[in-house]
């Protein structure tokens, strides 16, 4: 048996097979060439029986995990591991007698003492689950997708080892909608939060992804940008279904990188290496904590502490979004490596002044990469990678203005507009899905989806699609990620995908119907209407030619939403001052 990767094996939900009993090598593709190479099997420690008779076997570097005094010590390790996978085909090994006889005593114990019998191991054996999510990271700006101005290896090497959905789509062009439309799996049209300003919360009433999967068992964290509810508001994660948070909770306090203070559940966890900032009646000067390495401190503490039950780490960064500072550490890297003809220079002082924006923002986008690095160590080296489905995603398209040189880096690809638009460029983001031994590596889909399917999505996962509120708008889309065959149905595909953005008369609306896409980004212009299939780009407005197919989506456009709420700030909230 050389591989985990079986396509046609039956997909039972909430069950995930033990690879130490079925997987002593795993075969793995390289990220750089794409050839096939074996890696060398992991030695079962003797035998351990807990309170649910799980076997388990620790990896060689386990006992630094125990030793080190702070996980910032295991970071600056995992660091040093990054180079890790590309080394990996290099080890050769085979299933030799003491690994047999292992293998048969696991089967021969855990047959004697019930291990798959107890009440916790259905829980125990639902794969944990990790949702990576960049901030304004756009499709061009990773090195699979052609970028050669900025390094991006640990996701290029996620890319080669899982499954790339190459028209998948955010929820909204912007942050916070985005991000209720993937919490609670309703499209612009019918999610709570719908404008943009930062402290708009979910209200009690709204089912979150995090509250489905804690109903199947899931220790839930979310860690970054939550943006969906202010503190001490109804839509604080920790009321919405995550036992821990840390990060901001508005997304305006995360426009700071070195910011007075983060948010740890429903209390402020201040930065003393940071004075805060200007615009914020703060002097601006001491930068001492980079908040994006405090967070990722948190998300290794997470999987670290959740590594014997299933857990589901919610992870999204805020960089690269502007504001473009980054630790000299990751700048130096890219420093004078660019021309600058226009540093971001602003008067408010709401984002901090970047002599080098270029440089700046390729450097975050590598640090990124990095912690995505350190992520898929971590669940290597924690014996989690086999049992461990990860997404890897960003929130928009990549940002036109405010900095980020779209066109140097050519961000959004070919793709027309950028973030805050209802043209491609705004809303179509990079997606990779892996699961070692599940998900064949180095595979691409061209299956539309958005971020409104990622509930429904999970939720058959873990098999838990009876807690859904039944009427998503998401449909689950793991027939694709797993294969029909395994999952034992064809891929549902959605009549349409729906967007907008602002209130009133003045809504941006963006809708896919098959390959046909209709944009209206202005409400006193008629809507444009391009095909996909040959138009990737849009270029060309064809709705003076398709008569049938504009009357269809004027009827969809009429029905497909309600009317918002008011989005308006809570009281207290809101005020951009983060003191």
């Amino acid at each position: 048996m050389k591989t985990t990767f079986e396509p046609n094996r039956k997909w039972i939900p909430g069950r995930v097979p033990d690879p130490d009993t079925v997987t002593p090598i795993r075969e793995r593709y390289s990220a750089r060439s794409g050839e096939r190479g074996v890696e060398r099997g992991l030695a079962l420690n003797p035998i351990r029986i807990g309170s649910v008779g799980k076997l388990r076997r620790r990896p060689e570097s386990e006992p630094f995990f125990r030793r080190a005094k702070t996980t910032k010590q295991a970071i600056l390790v995992l660091s040093s591991m990054e180079s890790d996978a590309a080394r990996r085909t290099k080890g050769r090994s085979k299933p030799g007698r003491v690994l047999r006889h292992s293998l048969t005593l696991l089967a021969s114990v855990g047959l004697f003492f019930g291990v798959y019998a107890t009440g916790n191991a259905d829980a125990a054996d639902r794969p944990n689950i990790v949702f990576i999510m960049a901030d304004d990271l756009g499709t061009g700006h990773l090195g699979f997708n052609g970028q050669t101005k900025i390094r991006t290896p640990h996701i290029d090497h996620l890319r080669a080892e899982g499954l790339y959905f190459s028209q998948v789509y955010a929820g909204c062009a912007v942050c916070a909608p985005c991000r209720s439309v993937l919490m609670t799996g309703y499209h612009m049209g019918h999610t709570s939060v719908r404008g943009n300003s930062g402290g708009i919360p979910l209200l009690d009433e709204d089912v979150t992804v995090a509250e489905v999967l804690k109903k199947a068992g899931y220790a839930t964290g979310c860690f970054g940008k939550w943006g969906v509810g202010d503190a001490h508001s109804p839509g604080m994660a920790t009321r919405q279904g995550f036992d821990t948070f840390f990060g901001y909770y508005d997304q305006v306090h995360a426009h700071s990188y070195y910011p007075a203070y983060l948010w740890h559940n429903d209390r402020k966890y201040y930065l003393p290496g940071n004075s805060g900032r200007a615009s914020d009646g703060l002097t601006g000067v001491e930068r001492g904590q980079y908040a994006h390495d405090e967070i990722q401190t948190k998300v290794i503490d997470f999987i670290q502490e959740h590594r014997d039950e299933p857990f589901f780490c919610y992870v999204p960064y805020t960089i690269p979004h502007t504001e473009l500072l980054v630790p000299d550490d990751s700048l130096s890297e890219y420093a004078g490596k660019f021309l600058e003809p226009n540093p971001y220079v602003t008067e408010s002082k709401h984002y901090q002044d970047q002599r080098q924006p270029r440089a700046a923002y390729a450097a975050m986008i590598t640090r990124l990469d990095r912690s995505v690095g350190q992520i898929m160590t971590l669940l290597k080296r924690l014996d989690l990678d086999e049992k461990t489905i990860v997404f890897f995603t960003s929130d928009n398209g990549a940002q036109g203005s405010g900095g980020p040189d779209l066109d140097f880096f050519r961000g959004n690809m070919h793709l027309r507009g950028a973030k805050g638009m209802m043209y491609e460029g705004g809303i179509r983001v990079p997606m990779i899905v892996r699961w070692a031994g599940r998900i064949r590596p180095n595979s691409s889909s061209d299956l539309p989806w958005y971020f409104a399917d990622v509930m429904p999505t999970l939720a058959e996962l873990v098999g838990v699609q009876g807690d859904l509120p039944p009427d998503i708008d998401g449909i689950s889309v793991l027939p694709t990620i797993l294969g029909e065959e395994a999952v034992g149905r064809q891929q549902q595909r959605h009549e349409f995908m729906y967007w907008e953005l602002g209130t009133g008369r003045r809504i941006r609306k963006g809708l896919r119907m098959g390959d046909w896409k209709a944009v209206q980004m202005d409400p006193a212009k008629p809507i444009e209407l391009f095909n996909l299939a040959t138009d990737e780009s849009e270029t060309t407005n064809v709705a003076d030619q398709h008569p049938e197919v504009m009357a269809k989506i004027r009827s969809i456009l009429a029905t497909c939403r309600t009317e918002a709420r008011p989005q308006i700030e809570p009281p207290g909230t809101g005020d951009w001052r983060f003191r």
